[in-house]
């Protein structure tokens, strides 16, 4: 009887609150509060943002108000884009286009076709990207209020600065368009209505101009840069959202990791990190997470290293594979269309795929026995190497004598300048660089490409491409032998920490220059380091 009262007032409470929440927009003109009400929240409350721009959503839909379908449809591409949902941003993307070409509105159709090029880039739809990228500037200029025109083109200009980044265009390509994100940032007027949106887009170029001043080494810019967006974000009259401060620490951290200064790292990072818990942004979090362990690293705290590379691997594994449903979903909506004979034709050649597969398996697995010796020789001759070479550290290593023997001219001075300067480059680990290139070394060294590119060749016996990618496997293979807790970390981590712009590259490189896959070094380092712990308990069990 108790608990079919009990059943009775939680349904009668809860049709109350529904028929409540149903009622809260009856009229059109309760949409539009509604709406604008929604779009306050973005800054301060984004998850309540999302919630009431859905309600609002589900009632225009209901009473046919294809003005509310846009207004809220827009507001959720928005805070789904800052909250790392690509998949919602381009499901919605496409009733929002056809609405706003409906509805004539030039403003809202910018930002679809801006917030849609910004979630394919993320995605690598670079074709995509960029198509959308130029019908959002192309549409932003028929715009009729100048502050609004300015405001979507610092936008879009931004959006541009995060495409040409994602495709490794050249810097200066980068630089250029933030500069035109800031200059349409500044045309903004100090309207009451969107002072709040100048200042965001301010804050935001300022953090990317700060960024690309980190990878031109220019500290001190970086560093100003980066100070202006804190100044912006932390004064309470321009209301820029709190991500925009997250975003600032999180640079910060990184700056100051850059720079060696770990403890400096560690502290921004974790400001950042609490800052995040109240709004819940993964990607941030996956930064502050890897930037943290990669600082405790260094640190040599092992602990906290190790807390923050399982954080960062359990939260990056979570994000790669919600992108691979997202990426993989058309692939599935088509599968799904093309009927049972189809679908037959597909499991026959499964089928026929896991018999090959059984086939290959079986003599994978015999070569695997046959070649299992020979890794080993090749495993033992790279360890041999790492052992010579710390014993080698103590003595006096006598540089190579100049060679006479040259396809370009150039005096033994300057032979002996450059050869000095590269021992000093090869001991300061500038070469696990992702940006580093024969042009780059070159300046550094104050020399020009021919000459350093020739003394490579010469001296080290390799041509500039072999010459470094054998010092950041040496750097790296130092780092497995020395240091246990480096063959803790995925492989990924291991390529980017010396220098390599993917795993893949790696793995073939360290391949080529050892002999052995990372994997197979890694997993027999282990293994000689426990036969050791257990030879010297036995000979020492006290």
């Amino acid at each position: 009887m108790m608990k079919n009262i009990a059943l009775f007032l939680f349904c009668l409470i809860s049709g109350l609150h529904q028929a409540q929440m149903n009622s809260e927009f009856t009229t059109n003109a309760q949409i539009d509060l509604g709406i604008s009400r929604a779009d306050e929240l973005s800054a301060s409350a984004p998850a309540q943002s999302i919630r009431l721009a859905n309600e609002i959503y589900r009632a225009s839909k209901k009473q046919g108000y294809t003005k509310g379908i846009l207004g809220s449809s827009s507001i959720l591409m928005a805070r789904y884009y800052d909250a790392g949902n690509h998949k919602k941003v381009i499901d919605l993307s496409s009733e929002a286009e056809k609405l706003a070409i409906e509805l004539k509105d030039n403003a809202k159709l910018a930002n679809v076709y801006r917030l849609r090029a910004s979630s394919y880039t993320e995605l690598g739809f670079n074709d995509e990207s960029i198509r959308d990228y130029k019908k959002a500037l192309t549409i932003s200029e028929k715009v009729s209020s100048n502050d609004r025109k300015n405001y979507l083109k610092s936008l879009t200009y931004t959006g541009i600065c995060g495409y040409f980044a994602h495709i490794n265009a050249p810097l200066d390509s980068v630089i250029a368009y933030q500069k035109k994100a800031l200059e349409s940032a500044v045309s903004i007027s100090e309207n009451k209505d969107f002072i709040s949106r100048k200042y965001h887009l301010l804050a935001l170029s300022y953090i990317n101009l700060g960024m690309t001043s980190v990878a031109s080494h220019r500290i001190k810019d970086a560093e100003n840069y980066f100070l202006k967006a804190l100044k912006i974000s932390q004064n309470p009259d321009y209301g820029v959202p709190k991500r925009i401060n997250i975003t600032i620490l999180s640079e910060y951290a990184w700056l100051y990791y850059d720079q060696k200064k770990y403890r400096q790292a560690v502290e921004y990072a974790q400001k950042a990190e609490q800052s995040e818990k109240t709004l819940s942004i993964p990607y941030i979090r996956r930064d502050l997470y890897e930037v943290s362990f990669k600082s405790y690293v260094e640190l040599g705290e092992k602990e906290a290293s190790k807390k923050y590379m399982n954080l960062y691997t359990k939260l990056n594994d979570s994000l790669v594979n919600e992108e691979k449903k997202t990426i993989n979903s058309p692939v599935k909506q088509i599968l799904d269309k093309q009927g049972e004979a189809y679908t037959w034709n597909i499991q026959k050649i499964i089928m026929f795929s896991g018999g090959c597969m059984v086939v290959l398996l079986a003599g994978g697995l015999f070569l695997w026995n046959r070649n299992k010796k020979k890794l080993h020789k090749k495993y033992d001759i790279v360890i041999k190497n790492l052992k010579a070479a710390h014993q080698l550290q103590a003595e006096t290593i006598t540089r190579p004598e100049v060679s006479s023997e040259k396809s370009i001219s150039i005096t033994d001075e300057t032979v002996k300048t450059i050869l000095t300067k590269l021992e000093k480059f090869e001991k300061s680990r500038k070469f696990t660089r992702k940006d580093l290139s024969l042009t780059s070394l070159a300046n550094d060294l104050n020399t020009n490409t021919r000459y350093l590119s020739e003394i490579i060749k010469q001296y080290k016996g390799n041509n500039y491409n072999n010459y470094i990618n054998g010092l950041r496997i040496n750097y790296i293979t130092n780092k497995l032998y020395e240091s246990p807790i480096y063959r803790e970390y995925k492989i990924s981590y291991l390529a980017e920490a010396c220098g390599f712009s993917s795993r893949e590259v790696f793995a073939v490189v360290f391949k080529k220059e050892t002999g052995v896959s990372p994997s197979y070094f890694i997993n027999n380092l282990k293994k000689d380091s426990m036969e050791s712990s257990t030879q010297d308990f036995i000979q020492n069990p006290e």
